[in-house]
């Protein structure tokens, strides 16, 4: 399979379904370089995926910067469930909350339900939450639709098995 922007793609070492790019300069995160990963596609997703890729590498730094409220909220829910001893980090307000996202890889899958529409997950660990770390994700590569822990769920409400219209970003 090829994909337009993404280079070759090789087998992922742990699943072999899934394809992975080398590292890219990632706009969204000042050219920080990550791999891409294909979650299982299929020849017909190609020009969905190239797509979602599209917009997501032209979301840039001010993009970032304008979902800090929800990484910040999902700091927020963590320090109201765990002691702040117990939480690594202390942040004071939303604009200190990237220092303490670290960004690993992201992840191209297409949503087995619903809109069935290609989505772009970023994985992070981030300080506050060294267990589960930090999951951003965007429907069709620009449209932010989540920001929670890692649990490879692409909306709240697959996650909670809930009606579409009970969505929230932040979970």
């Amino acid at each position: 399979m090829e994909i337009k922007l993404l280079g070759p793609l090789k087998p992922d070492p742990q699943i072999p379904e899934w394809l992975r790019s080398d590292p890219l300069k990632i706009p969204f995160f000042d050219d920080l370089k990550l791999c891409i990963i294909l979650e299982s596609p299929e020849e017909s997703d190609v020009k969905d995926i190239e797509s979602a890729i599209s917009s997501f590498l032209r979301l840039g730094p001010d993009d970032r910067l304008a979902i800090s409220k929800y990484v910040y909220a999902n700091y927020q829910k963590m320090t109201e469930l765990v002691d702040e001893e117990d939480i690594g980090c202390r942040i004071i307000s939303e604009d200190e909350v990237w220092e303490h996202v670290h960004p690993s890889e992201i992840f191209i899958s297409r949503r087995a339900r619903r809109d069935k529409a290609i989505y772009v997950s970023i994985t992070a660990e981030c300080d506050w939450e060294p267990e589960h770390g930090l999951q951003i994700v965007y429907r069709k590569g620009s449209e932010l639709t989540r920001v929670s822990d890692q649990d490879s769920h692409l909306t709240h409400t697959d996650a909670y098995d809930l009606p579409e219209e009970q969505d929230q970003i932040v979970s």
